[in-house]
């Protein structure tokens, strides 16, 4: 009898009910750079730092995905950023064209360089890499997306969303729960299809401070490059610094003194309700349009540009519209 126990709790300790994936976007556009080193043909940095990961965690799945990928994702309106399809061609799977032929990171090179200010850079930068775990979720054919935000990065996201003229989204962006992921039609003729997929954030409730700790305790994680220096570093000058990248300085900082601050926000944040109106989605962020809510955002000084630009426009938010028009 106690060896059929055993057995048994042998079993069931070797199988487990969740199939976790970690997946790792390598945000490196850069051209490859030729080097005498003979760790340079083994892949990128990205991909030998997860691998060292895959050797010390066997048990765990990993992969590394490169950003260019992201311009095969059709959960972007594409059609609906003209700005980035100046000498770029359509991304999305839709067609080639411009200088940027044949090479993606060439063209998301090139596509980040029109956006107007590191901010524009940074918002976008988040969106995609969104858009993009959300993809190798969907064609994985695993059931919710996990995000690895703790309390003082979801509180800087909050805020960092009011500020770049996001407010509405907040819901969308910050808490749990089921989300729309809308598919566009590769010619650019708008939406094709939509469907739920669950997204959460299940350390919402741990303080960065906490994750640091984890990592100072175990020696396979010690590899992880956790800024020391973000919270307590003062932001000299705000030229090269995205508003995401302030709010987290700042809450990484305070949450040691004002923890219960700190969370109050996200709290506060998560008993905002999505609105259950149906209504057509953003292309680039993914909440629901609101156009009375644009004009509010707009102020008086309504939106400054064309009349083309408006019409191409019309399928993104006010505060992506911002982003990608400055």
């Amino acid at each position: 009898m106690a060896d059929r126990v055993s057995k048994f709790y042998a079993e069931s300790k070797s199988s487990s009910p969740l199939e976790v994936l970690f997946v790792h976007v390598d945000t490196d556009l850069s051209p490859p750079v030729a080097t005498d080193d003979k760790s340079a043909g083994r892949g990128s940095p990205a991909e030998r730092l997860i691998a060292r990961y895959a050797e010390s965690f066997p048990n765990v799945k990993f992969e590394v995905v490169s950003l260019a990928k992201v311009l095969e994702v059709r959960t972007v309106d594409w059609a609906s950023l003209p700005l980035w399809q100046t000498g770029v061609g359509h991304g999305g799977g839709g067609g080639d064209g411009g200088d940027g032929e044949g090479d993606p990171s060439l063209r998301l090179r090139r596509m980040f360089d029109a956006l107007p200010s590191v901010t524009s850079k940074a918002d976008v930068l988040r969106q995609l890499v969104r858009h993009l775990l959300l993809h190798v979720a969907a064609e994985g054919g695993y059931k919710a997306l996990l995000l690895g935000h703790t309390t003082a990065a979801l509180a800087a996201l909050t805020l960092s969303e009011v500020a770049n003229g996001r407010g509405f989204a907040v819901p969308w962006q910050v808490n749990d729960g089921s989300v729309k992921v809308c598919t566009y039609r590769a010619d650019g003729g708008g939406a094709e299809s939509e469907r739920e997929f669950a997204v959460w954030y299940p350390l919402r409730e741990v303080y960065f401070s906490e994750v640091k700790a984890v990592v100072g305790f175990t020696p396979a994680l010690r590899e992880l490059k956790l800024d020391d220096d973000a919270a307590g570093g003062s932001v000299v000058s705000h030229k090269d610094t995205s508003i995401l990248e302030v709010m987290s300085r700042y809450f990484e900082g305070v949450e040691g003194a004002y923890s219960g601050i700190v969370a109050n926000v996200v709290r506060t944040a998560g008993k905002l309700d999505r609105p259950t109106a149906q209504g057509q989605l953003c292309g680039l962020c993914g909440s629901v349009l609101d156009e009375h809510g644009d004009v509010r955002w707009a102020g008086d000084l309504g939106d400054e540009v064309s009349s083309e630009q408006s019409l191409s426009q019309a399928r993104i938010c006010y505060g992506c519209k911002r982003s990608v028009n400055g």
